[in-house]
């Protein structure tokens, strides 16, 4: 077996009076047949169909067959996804193990782990005789866009076929350049064990030039969609949280509704920000009336590398907790200066600021009077909740008030140099 520059395979034998057979495989994975003869004075053929799935090198990566590839290229719900790289690198270090399977038979565990991200496969070394394994083993891949996986698979050395003992993915968004995540993996289809894995962001100049080159797009806004999120760890001694987001911008900060007893709360809440290149970090919190909130994880979302106006659907998970993510979307909003402005010629949207004035010193006068009265401080604090909603509705509008001022003012910019621009003709004489 021979490997060609272009990834693809030939598989050789020695054929009839001493001359070679010889088949060519165009990448890994496809089926090949030979005809192969016995040897010295044997008459008759071996007829063979030979596959070779991948090619392992000496520096830990891997060429894998198209159908494994493309196997780990689908979406979580298996629709195709093309992958884009982002400029960025990722640096992985598979630092250790614990509580690992161990043989059931021999009662031995050599454990080795291989990682796989998009097409680049390694593996790390093989230890002798431990179910708590420290490998402290570096690998580097190109950070591949659209909310790729990085797959984890360990295995048991065994002599003749090496046993799985567990799998897990990772989800790998929200990695801010230069930060590092340190994170135990828990690994799926196995009663026990864990990897320990250290994942840290690489910028380059490359990166750098594309996100400069980003933010030079013409000003817009930061349109975020809080969907829901999944798998939150228990704030409350009855199993469950009272969970809630709070949203970070530069010195913005919005918050949705309050979920009650639920660790998969749903709340489709839009938010806007004008955009100032600032990180957006989402911090996710449990409400209690009485004690101070407790925060269930933490995160931060990427968008300056998003097309303006192509929204991104991402689950991140969440920092500093042990489980939990949240799913957003996320939109580089850029004005459209043909835009009709709907807010100035709608006579129903010129009486929303009144409205929301009106609903502003409503709950401002519940919370008065619950304080005048005593009341609960469950009630209080949904009042306050309230008078919150009221103010992020409010700066909503002040936004859009901005945004429509600022195409007015263009359109007026525009009229006035076609003026110029037309008046600027010879005068003409009369006779």
């Amino acid at each position: 077996v021979k490997y060609v520059l272009d990834g693809s395979t030939i598989f050789w034998a020695i054929g009839h009076n001493d001359g070679v057979v010889a088949r060519h495989a165009e990448h890994c994975g496809k089926e090949v047949g030979m005809v192969v003869p016995f040897e010295e004075d044997i008459t008759g053929e071996l007829t063979v169909s030979l596959v070779l799935k991948e090619w392992q090198f000496s520096d830990g990566s891997v060429t894998l067959s198209n159908s494994l590839s493309n196997e780990f290229q689908c979406s979580i719900d298996g629709s195709p996804k093309l992958q884009s790289r982002t400029g960025r690198k990722l640096r992985v270090k598979v630092v250790e193990g614990r509580a690992l399977a161990v043989n059931s038979k021999s009662g031995k565990c050599d454990p080795y782990v291989k990682l796989q991200y998009g097409k680049a496969l390694y593996r790390t070394k093989t230890l002798s005789r431990t179910a708590q394994p420290v490998w402290n083993d570096k690998f580097e891949f190109d950070e591949i866009g659209g909310g790729e996986y990085l797959k984890v698979k360990c295995y048991n050395l065994d002599t003749f076929s090496d046993d799985s003992i567990g799998s897990a993915r990772v989800n790998l968004e929200g990695l801010l350049d230069g930060a590092s995540r340190d994170v135990w993996v828990p690994l799926e289809k196995v009663d026990s064990g864990e990897i320990r894995l250290e994942i840290e962001a690489i910028p380059n100049d490359h990166n750098d030039s594309l996100k400069r080159s980003s933010s030079k797009v013409e000003a817009g806004w930061i349109e975020l969609v809080i969907i829901e999120a999944r798998d939150l760890v228990a704030a409350d001694l009855r199993g469950t949280s009272d969970p809630y987001v709070r949203v970070q911008y530069g010195n913005k900060k919005k918050r949705t509704k309050v979920i009650y007893k639920t660790l998969a709360p749903n709340w489709n809440q839009t938010f806007e920000f004008a955009e100032t290149g600032e990180p957006m970090i989402l911090h996710v919190k449990d409400h209690n009336a009485v004690l101070p909130t407790a925060s269930i994880g933490n995160c931060t979302v990427e968008y300056s590398m998003l097309s303006p106006n192509q929204p991104a659907d991402k689950w991140i998970p969440l920092q500093g907790v042990r489980s939990g993510e949240i799913h957003v979307k996320i939109t580089r909003r850029v004005a459209n200066s043909e835009k009709k402005s709907s807010l100035l010629t709608d006579a129903s949207a010129l009486g929303k600021g009144h409205k929301i004035s009106a609903q502003m010193r409503d709950s401002l006068k519940k919370c008065s009077g619950l304080v005048d009265d005593g009341g609960d401080a469950e009630a209080l604090s949904l009042a306050l909740t309230e008078v919150e909603s009221v103010q992020d509705e409010q700066d909503l509008y002040i936004q859009q008030l901005e945004r429509e001022k600022a195409l007015m003012l263009q359109k007026i910019h525009d009229l006035g140099s076609e003026i110029v621009r037309t008046s600027s003709g010879p005068a003409r004489t009369s006779c």
